[in-house]
This record gives C-alpha cells, sequence and structure tokens, in this order.
C-alpha cells in the first residue's frame, strides 16, 4: 500500500470543519432553490443536488478515514460506488448547465470530477480542491442571488423607492384610508400641523382650513392648495381621484420653490411689459395726433401762402399800367399756381426763382443776395418763408420794393412798406415761427416802420 504524505491531526481537523461548513452552505442552497422553485422546473434543482451529494460524501470520506489520513495511509475502497456515482453526476448535471450557469456549472463539473475514487492518490489535497471549488461556487451563487433580489419589485423595494423620492406621496382607499405614505409627506404634515395623517379625506379637510400666516402663506384652487412658507420654500399639494381598476385617491407634496420663483418673475415682467406696451401704445397715438397737426399746419401754411400770394399778384396786377405785360404775367402765374399740388412742392430753388421772377413782372424791386442752404429741410423753410413775406409786403404792406439776403443759416427780408402798428400773428407769421421752431433756430419779427423777418438756424440744429 502506497504510503501518503505525513498529516498531522490539525490539518486533517481543519478539512474535516472546512467540509462541514461547506456542506451546511450547500444543504441551505439546496433548500433556497427549493423555495423559490419555477414551476415544472426541477432541473434547477439537480446542480445543488449533485453538489450536496459530493460534499456530503467527501465530508463522511474526511470524517471516516482521518485514521488512515493520520497514518499517511489512502483510504482505498471508502465508499467507491456512492462517489463514483455523485461524481459522474455532479459532472453531468454540470456540464449541462453551462448554457445557464457558466461558471458556477464549470466549478460544479470540476469538483465532481476531482472527488471520483480516481483522484484518492491526491488525498486529501483532492478533497481540498473539491471543498474549494464547490465553495467558490456558492459564493457565487449567493452573490447572484442578491443582485437579483435588488432587481425584484417587492412592497418594501416599492416603499423604499418612494421614500427616496422629494416628493410627497399618499394613496387612498375610496373610503380615504391611507394605503401607502412616504417619510416625505410624513415630514410635510409633520411640519405644518405637527402630526401625522392616515386619512387623506381629513388631511385634506385640515389643508384647506389651514390658516396661520407665521407659518406659510396659503393659496387654494380646485384640487390644489399652494403654502409659502415663511422659510421662503413654496410647497405644492395636489389631490387627485384615482379611477379603474384601483379606485382611490392620491395626494401628492412637491416643492416648487424655484417654479414658483420664476412664476413671480414672468408675472412682473409681464406687468412691466405690459405698462410698456401701453405707454408705447400712448405715444403712437400722441405721435399720431402730433403728425396729423403738423401735417394740417402744414397744407393751412401753404394754403395760405398760396391764397395770399395769388391775392398779392392780383393786387399788383391791378395796379399795373402795361397792360400786355399783365396779360403775360397772368397766364405765368396760372401756370406757376396751378402746377403746384399740396402734395408735392417744387424744388426751393426753382420755387424761389419763379416768385422773384413773377414779382418782378408786377413791378415789384427785388434784391436777392446770397442763395439758398445746400441743406434741403432749410432751403424749403426759407423759399416758404420768403413766399410769405412777399405776399405779406405786398398784400398788406403796399411795398414796392423788397431785399432778400440769404446765406446757410440765416435769412433777412425787408421791404419798404408802410409796416403796422401792432403785431397780431395770423396764420402767415405763425407758419413762419413753426417752420423756424422745427428747425431750433429764432425768427425776429419788426413790424415798424417798415417790415422786417430775421430767420437764424443755430449751428448744431437742421
Amino acid at each position: 500500500m502506497e504510503r501518503l504524505t505525513t498529516y498531522s491531526y490539525g490539518e486533517i481537523l481543519i478539512l474535516v470543519l472546512l467540509a462541514s461548513l461547506v456542506l451546511i452552505a450547500q444543504s441551505a442552497a439546496l433548500c433556497w432553490a427549493l423555495a423559490h422553485l419555477p414551476r415544472r422546473r426541477i432541473r434547477y434543482l439537480l446542480p445543488e443536488a449533485a453538489a450536496l451529494s459530493v460534499v456530503l460524501l467527501t465530508t463522511l470520506l474526511l470524517g471516516g478515514a482521518w485514521k488512515l489520513f493520520f497514518a499517511e495511509l489512502p483510504p482505498i475502497g471508502w465508499l467507491a460506488a456512492e462517489r463514483w456515482t455523485a461524481g459522474l453526476l455532479s459532472l453531468v448535471v454540470g456540464l449541462t448547465a453551462c448554457e445557464r450557469r457558466l461558471l458556477p456549472a464549470l466549478l460544479l463539473a470540476f469538483a465532481g470530477l476531482c472527488s471520483l475514487p480516481m483522484m484518492d492518490a491526491f488525498l486529501p489535497m483532492s478533497a481540498a480542491l473539491v471543498l474549494l471549488l464547490l465553495g467558490v461556487r456558492l459564493v457565487l451563487l449567493a452573490a447572484r442571488a442578491r443582485a437579483r433580489r435588488t432587481r425584484e419589485v417587492t412592497v418594501s423595494s416599492i416603499r423604499a423607492g418612494l421614500d427616496l423620492l422629494p416628493e410627497g406621496i399618499l394613496f387612498a382607499r375610496e373610503d380615504h384610508a391611507a394605503v401607502l405614505v412616504n417619510i416625505t409627506m410624513l415630514r410635510f404634515m409633520e411640519r405644518l400641523f405637527g402630526r401625522q395623517y392616515r386619512n387623506a379625506a381629513v388631511f385634506w379637510q385640515a389643508l384647506t382650513a389651514f390658516d396661520a400666516p407665521a407659518v406659510a402663506e396659503k393659496r387654494q384652487r380646485e384640487g390644489a392648495v399652494l403654502l409659502r412658507f415663511t422659510a421662503g420654500d413654496v410647497w405644492l399639494v395636489q389631490r387627485v381621484q384615482l379611477l379603474g381598476a384601483l379606485p382611490g385617491w392620491q395626494l401628492t407634496a412637491s416643492c416648487v420653490t424655484e417654479l414658483d420663483a420664476v412664476t413671480q418673475e414672468l408675472r412682473e415682467k409681464n406687468e412691466e411689459l405690459s405698462t410698456t406696451l401701453s405707454a408705447q401704445k400712448e405715444l403712437l397715438q400722441n405721435l399720431e395726433r402730433t403728425e396729423r397737426s403738423r401735417t394740417l399746419q402744414e397744407i393751412t401754411s401753404r394754403v395760405h401762402d398760396i391764397l395770399g400770394q395769388r391775392i398779392s399778384m392780383l393786387q399788383q396786377l391791378l395796379a399795373s399800367s402795361a397792360p400786355k405785360d399783365a396779360l403775360r404775367t397772368i397766364v405765368r402765374i396760372d401756370s406757376l399756381l396751378e402746377s403746384v399740388p399740396l402734395e408735392q412742392e417744387p424744388h426751393p430753388a426753382t420755387l424761389l426763382a419763379d416768385m422773384t421772377d413773377t414779382y418782378r413782372r408786377l413791378g415789384i424791386r427785388l434784391t436777392v443776395t446770397g442763395s439758398l442752404p445746400h441743406n434741403l429741410r432749410r432751403a424749403r423753410a426759407f423759399a416758404a418763408i420768403t413766399r410769405e413775406a412777399l405776399s405779406n409786403a405786398v398784400c398788406h404792406g403796399r411795398a414796392n420794393a423788397v431785399t432778400i439776403t440769404l446765406d446757410e443759416r440765416r435769412l433777412h427780408i425787408r421791404d419798404n412798406g408802410i409796416g403796422c402798428t401792432e403785431l397780431h400773428p395770423g396764420g402767415g407769421l405763425s407758419g413762419m415761427m413753426h417752420r423756424v421752431n422745427e428747425l431750433g433756430g429764432r425768427l425776429t419779427i419788426t413790424h415798424t416802420p417798415h417790415f422786417e423777418i430775421d430767420a437764424r438756424i443755430g449751428e448744431n440744429t437742421g
């Protein structure tokens, strides 16, 4: 008989204790698999049963043959038939279970191979290897079972998940009896009322009757209550009736502090925008009225200028001693006045040239020094003022000589008429003042002994 390597009593005892622990663990694994056995799937029990048979026989081998190990002799023929059966069963079951659990199945198959009687020459190290392989397999199965349990949806997992939510939730039956309340909702009740409620109707009634401005400001609408706490946070409590297969009530309490701040800011912005729109609308209305008034003033001034010019020219024609020249002048006056529509004036230089030519043909001595400004707006104003001044000089002042001095920012007109004792600004003089004021200038009128007009435009205007 071949002798084994010498092992001490303590080493053999440690192996027996290890085998006992693995046997206990494997028995627990078999019971767990039996308790969680899927319907009509007995094959899920076979790996655990095969592993239990192997570890049981290994424990019996180590416990019954320890004296032989101590005497350095192999246990030839000990439980040979049972060990062959258990080892081959573990080998076959392990290889067939590779599709479901590859690593645990391979560990079981290798443990079954090492437990066969043909491996007795390596005892007790082969037995220790079997225990190690089955122990590692149990650790892997326990880790997978724990991971599976963490993924399973149970009542406790639902409660734990609801307690992690930042919103408070209360579910109740149709009779308002609370079925599920998470931690956030309970803390909200404690904060607001100093107690907890297990009835949805009672809680909602207390919430709608809440009146404590020192704690929170309440705003209520149908199915919702908004609470602004003095601490600065804002909570929205809503109630919804559940219908269908699970009728009942659902109450939620959500912290909407940031949303409320954004809502308040948007409300303020809307108010500012509304105020701005109202101001702009009023400004547009004022601008429209001002534009209508300006247009009316311009039309009035132009009509006044044209009619005054026509009247003054007609007066001059009636006093003319040259009928032939008068007849040609009448034709020229008509062509001049009729060709000027109110909505479009000719160029100021053309208008001034026609006026001076017409008045000279009527016998008025016109002395023009300088030229109209290059700025079109000032040029139109100066031409309009000149037209009104010539009309007044001939019609009212009975003048027969007029001096006109022009430059870029000044217009000076003086006649030799009779002037006037008192100055009463009418449509013509008011139009002159309006045109000069629009350009930011100043108009000076001298009415005695002769009529004199001096219009000056500032350097930074026009």
